[in-house]
């Protein structure tokens, strides 16, 4: 298994660099992934997916029947799905990504899953939710991809409910992917002011919004 992690890994890394090398170059603004970055993104996530306990991912955070919660950079709706099904008809997940080709894929894997709490966001940061709306914010493996992270992080504390939690996590994949890599003790910092770190566990971090 280690071994192929390490393939994995090493795959991650060089097939990232060629395809995003020009992208990655001298822009300040947001954008999508290619067509042929998010087919290797896609691949390799899907990959990486075997070697994860998801259900355990998002449970962490007490997730429950009747939330409503916001997956922050969806991706392939590996954690849209298990959510909408944790939270039941009483409840509601609104699945946000940049990408079309993501928002796609979601939407297929929601229709065969024949899921009718779940909304689609595609959008960079905002999400056109009310203030103080969401019960718990998903935020996995997708900040140190984000450019204006400030912004999202902004975004998420205007719409999440006083007590609601922010379960947060960035693997190796997003680390390599991210330009501006954001650590753990930076986040703590970034987030003081309205919430209190209430669970860590291998690099999972789940927080209470206090304000």
């Amino acid at each position: 298994m280690c071994l192929k992690l390490s393939c994995i890994f090493v795959g991650e890394l060089i097939l990232w660099g060629i395809l995003n090398f020009k992208t990655m170059q001298n822009t300040n603004t947001q954008k999508p992934m290619s067509w042929l970055a998010f087919q290797v993104m896609s691949l390799m996530m899907t990959i990486r997916k075997r070697f994860r306990n998801i259900g355990e991912e998002i449970n962490l955070a007490g997730i429950k029947k009747g939330l409503y919660v916001l997956d922050f950079g969806c991706g392939l709706g590996f954690n849209t799905i298990p959510a909408a099904k944790a939270v039941g008809k009483e409840g509601r997940v609104f699945a946000l990504d940049i990408s079309e080709q993501a928002i796609s894929i979601t939407t297929k894997k929601i229709r065969k899953h024949k899921l009718d709490n779940v909304e689609l966001i595609q959008s960079d940061c905002d999400t056109g939710l009310k203030d103080r709306s969401i019960d718990l914010v998903y935020l996995h493996n997708t900040l140190p991809i984000v450019k204006e992270k400030q912004k999202v992080l902004d975004e998420i504390t205007r719409v999440l409910k006083t007590g609601g939690r922010l379960s947060y996590m960035s693997r190796v994949g997003s680390r390599i992917y991210g330009q501006d890599i954001i650590s753990d003790s930076k986040l703590k910092d970034m987030l003081s002011a309205d919430f209190t770190l209430v669970t860590e566990k291998q690099g999972h971090l789940v927080f209470e919004k206090v304000s």
